[in-house]
């Protein structure tokens, strides 16, 4: 059984197929390891990853992006609210009271929550067990909207890692000769980016 892991970040997202004894990271369309995430609204269509960032020159006010930091947040946060007068992209409070983004495709006002905006349904493989690394300030909405995000997409969310213990995780699992006696420290710089 092979199970995939996503590292969504605020900027790009990475994807690890855990299978035959090893970790196979996945490259993207130009043969990176690293795709931004970034989705763009067209006339008649929608750009994802680098495609998205190349269509965002020239249509910013649909292009979309840092949905990390809107997923499960109530719009009324005011960290949310200093959050989204950096976004080009137009961000209304919804009826529940969580966010809506709004974006021009196939002609027409489209309104959608974060949850939709990252998950992606056109997947080849439906039911696919996976692994989702968030970060670690995220609360329980967050946790949740992440899930939703997963099942929406037709994935099967396992479970999801801090992305500190995934850090510790990977770090272990390449390193063959371990100290027995003394004990070893691992630290991540994604512990200290929000603090």
């Amino acid at each position: 059984m092979s199970v995939v892991g996503f590292d969504f970040g605020n900027e790009s997202c990475v994807i690890a197929i855990a299978r035959r004894r090893g970790i196979d990271v996945v490259l993207n369309d130009e043969s990176k390891h690293k795709t931004p995430a970034v989705v763009c609204f067209g006339e008649k269509q929608h750009f994802l990853g680098m495609a998205g960032v190349s269509f965002s020159t020239m249509n910013t006010k649909n292009a979309v992006y840092q949905i990390k930091w809107l997923i499960g947040r109530q719009f009324s946060d005011p960290e949310l609210q200093d959050d989204l007068k950096s976004l080009p992209f137009s961000v209304t409070e919804g009826p529940d009271g969580y966010p809506l983004i709004h974006a021009w495709y196939l002609g027409e006002m489209k309104t959608f929550t974060p949850t939709q905006s990252i998950a992606e349904k056109n997947l080849n493989a439906a039911g696919l067990d996976c692994c989702i690394g968030i970060p670690i300030f995220f609360t329980d909405l967050q946790r949740r909207a992440v899930i939703d995000a997963a099942k929406i997409a037709g994935l099967h969310p396992l479970r999801l890692i801090h992305e500190t213990t995934a850090t510790a995780l990977a770090y272990g699992i390449y390193k063959t000769v371990l100290p027995e006696n003394n004990p070893l420290k691992v630290a991540s710089p994604a512990a200290w980016t929000k603090c």
